[in-house]
């Protein structure tokens, strides 16, 4: 099976651009109602993920040091992460996609170029497990 069955496309997906302002990804992040999501550069290269905890860890460790004004001039691409969730290529085996969702709520999909086309996150998966287990009981 191919991983594309799973995607969400990129148009569907809520990310932050790497030159967006710390205060307008946090916006962003805030109105999506996730707690993690895509970063990508102006050109559409995934770079990593951020998540709630990067911008809380961000206000602990460097909002006194640099004083609030200037951590809200920061760019996203300035924000420390903490961890990046690791992408699979268009092309890759559904083990591979699995292995990632086991340790991630959500598997970023990239082209042969970096670009970032989308998501497979581990609910489709869980749902279409369960859609061919029950299907499987008597």
């Amino acid at each position: 099976m191919n991983i594309m069955f799973f995607l969400t496309y990129k148009s569907e997906v809520t990310y932050l651009y790497d030159d967006m302002g710390i205060k307008d990804g946090l916006d962003k992040l805030r109105a999506s109602g996730y707690h993690a999501i895509p970063l990508i550069s102006r050109e559409g290269e995934y770079i990593g993920t951020v998540t709630e905890g990067d911008f809380l860890w961000m206000s602990c460790d460097c909002g006194e040091l640099i004083g609030k004004k200037k951590t809200m001039s920061l760019q996203m691409r300035d924000l420390p992460r903490r961890c990046d969730n690791k992408a699979v290529d268009a092309n890759a085996r559904i083990v591979d996609l699995l292995s990632r969702a086991s340790n991630q709520n959500f598997v970023p999909v990239i082209d042969d170029r970096n670009m970032f086309i989308g998501i497979v996150t581990r609910k489709k998966i869980f749902d279409y497990c369960y859609e061919h287990l029950k299907d499987m009981q008597l």
